[in-house]
């Protein structure tokens, strides 16, 4: 049975490796959509499309570039530490999932709420519909990512209480399902089946960083380590030309497939080789300063780009800029320069959202009421909706922007009801709470006649996309 030392579980501190893959794992994002962004004019205007798409290499380099698996393993570390440490303050499973989703989904709200005026607007003025249609399709593209990571972040709790009783066992379910769901959508050639796979290949990496926080990958030898990983995509290799899966790992991402599965493994594998190393290089100053700053603005990062890569898009068309032909030379020369001049849009627009809500907290925000686990579930489910709206209807029509933006909004603000609190014997003050378990944070009537305050757990919700490890296990000295 597969178990964690007390003492490896017990002490928090930083990984600087974790730090410095999240952040490469963000930039490797944002460049890669900038390298897909292809920019033709046609008769009806603007199209966009994915430039490197059948590109010959480009199916093989995306076993280097698709580093989403890898991004949710991090994802996976950072948030079963930071639930760890919430749950040893006395913080409920369904207070630690208000906060996330607050965390993932508020600052959602500007961007996706800019972009559905904005097209709305451009509509008004007479930019045809299909422009705007492959404009909107193009900067939603990216959010499946929020819906996914919102579902994954919601089952925290539940997730770190199967992996700390049986991790085998739970490893072994993910791996099932996920084995099963693929081969029913292959029999019936029903693709859809195969999104269900969203929820069982991600738990899957999920738990992977799980093992990973947990030191289970510091008790094996190096080059064990990187011998599993390079049979993993080996096993990978096996799976592409033998079985049938598409070498493309962006073909496999959408709904996730076990290539994707397997990718991860490998990755995780990889990575807990190369960990010291990586930590020696996170600790020098410029990596420490730039995985840092990314870290803290990831979400921004990770909302704005999309839309800054239309933007420029659409200033080189007004302005009657050439667009070489993608994959051309001239296209090639084009991608550094696009490149800087999206860091240069994206940078101040991070800086300035950044800046707004460091200026919201600092006025503050009135305490989170506790709420219970349907209220909880309630939340994730609405952000997960409204997320799903804008990836089905788009952001044109307008309506169906104000939808799904809607429904986000409401899981943010959405409260359990309060009811009222237990009153002393003697007739003291009168407490309340949030229904649904709501005793949690709520006012506790003493017998005295005084009231008592409970912890609420506000601000407990650390943010584990930003939070890019800033607390983890010691790693005990490898063998070599």
């Amino acid at each position: 049975m597969l178990t964690y030392p007390e003492a490896i579980m017990a002490i928090p501190t930083r990984d600087h490796a974790v730090d410095l893959v999240r952040a490469a794992c963000l930039v490797v994002v944002v460049g890669l959509h900038v390298m897909m962004a292809g920019i033709t004019v046609e008769t009806d205007g603007l199209a966009i499309t994915n430039s490197l798409d059948g590109h010959p290499i480009f199916a093989w380099s995306t076993w280097l570039v698709q580093v989403m698996p890898l991004f949710f393993v991090m994802g996976g570390f950072s948030s079963l530490l930071a639930w760890r440490r919430q749950r040893e303050r006395g913080v409920t499973g369904a207070d630690y999932v208000r906060d996330r989703v607050a965390r993932l989904a508020r600052p959602a709200l500007l961007p996706l709420g800019l972009v559905g005026i904005t097209l709305a607007v451009l509509g008004l003025v007479g930019l045809p519909d299909p422009v705007l249609a492959d404009v909107g399709f193009r900067i939603g593209q990216p959010l499946w990512f929020l819906a996914v990571y919102l579902g994954c972040s919601g089952l925290v709790p539940l997730m770190a209480r199967l992996h700390e009783r049986a991790p085998w066992a739970t490893l072994l379910t993910m791996l099932g399902a996920v084995m099963i769901i693929d081969t029913v959508a292959l029999l019936t050639v029903q693709p859809l089946i195969g999104a269900l796979n969203l929820l069982f290949v991600w738990l899957f990496v999920q738990q992977l960083g799980f093992c990973l926080a947990d030191g289970w990958f510091d008790w094996r030898r190096r080059w064990m380590l990187g011998l599993a990983g390079l049979a993993a995509f080996g096993g990978l290799l096996f799976l592409t030309t033998v079985v049938g899966y598409s070498t493309d790992m962006y073909d496999n991402l959408n709904p996730p497939t076990a290539a994707i599965l397997v990718l991860g493994v490998g990755q995780t594998l990889l990575f807990a080789f190369l960990r010291p190393w990586l930590a020696r290089l996170a600790e020098r100053e410029t990596f420490a300063g730039l995985s840092g700053a990314i870290n803290t603005n990831a979400m921004q990062i990770y909302l704005w780009h999309v839309p800054v890569i239309v933007l420029i898009a659409v200033v080189l068309v007004v302005s009657g800029a050439p667009f070489p032909e993608p994959l051309s030379a001239g296209w090639w020369q084009s991608r550094p320069p696009f490149l800087v001049a999206v860091a240069l849009l994206l940078i101040p627009i991070v800086i300035g959202v950044s800046w707004l809500e460091r200026r919201s907290d600092a006025r503050g925000r009135p305490a989170a009421a506790p709420v219970g686990p349907w209220m909880a579930a309630l939340k994730v489910v609405l952000g997960i909706a409204g997320v799903v709206t804008l990836l089905v209807a788009g952001f044109t029509p307008a309506y169906g922007a104000a939808i799904g933006v809607t429904l986000m909004l409401i899981a943010v603000l959405l409260r359990s009801p309060r009811r009222r609190g237990v009153v002393d014997a003697a007739g003291g003050s009168v407490g309340s709470a949030g229904g649904f378990g709501g005793g949690v944070g709520g006012g506790v009537v003493s017998a005295a006649g005084g009231v008592v305050a409970g912890d609420a757990g506000a601000g407990a919700g650390t943010d584990a996309i930003s939070d890019a490890g800033r607390a983890s296990t010691t790693s005990p000295p490898q063998k070599a």
